[in-house]
């Protein structure tokens, strides 16, 4: 199957929030008007991955960020002038291309977004039990030690968040 990766546009929105209530329990939804303008304030940090029909199999939402800084559930991205590393908000795929490899691609894709931006490293909160998968991939556990990272990472309720880190190869 031809899969195609690039910058996710407006017209892409319904395809993606379709893909997260799918991915993701309704504790974790985030709203699509919310997405809209995380998409607009970082339009080159978010990526999907599509078919050779132009069906949207999977996304990934990211922005520059500081060091063991969470946004929390349901926030705007924030706006860092002195940005450390990249941060993963938000990877699905959907539930018809999970054995494609998609995660790994889009990663792959984060993962060089960051070294072009001087950054070393990727962080992320690994929700639904998802931290052997991150660990897999690199990311160990940070502990965080400002309240106001704490507060935030607590508003992934009842998800067991854990706050990540992965060193990028330069």
């Amino acid at each position: 199957m031809s899969i195609n990766i690039r910058l996710i546009n407006k017209s892409d929105l319904s395809a993606v929030v379709a893909i997260q209530d799918s991915c993701y329990g309704d504790e974790l939804f985030e709203d699509a008007s919310l997405i809209q303008r995380r998409l607009a304030s970082q339009p080159d940090s978010c990526w999907l991955a599509e078919n050779h029909s132009k069906e949207v199999l999977a996304y990934l939402f990211s922005y520059p960020s500081r060091d063991k800084q969470v946004a929390a559930l349901g926030s705007e991205f924030p706006r860092h002038t002195e940005a450390e590393l990249l941060y993963l908000h938000d990877m699905a795929v959907g539930q018809n291309a999970r054995s494609l490899g998609l995660a790994s691609r889009l990663l792959g894709y984060a993962e060089q977004h960051a070294i072009e931006l001087g950054f070393s490293r990727l962080a992320l909160v690994a929700v639904q039990g998802s931290v052997p998968y991150w660990q897999k991939r690199g990311f160990v556990v940070v502990n965080l030690s400002s309240p106001e990272a704490t507060r935030a990472l607590a508003s992934y309720s009842g998800q067991n968040a854990m706050y990540m880190q992965k060193s990028l190869a330069r």
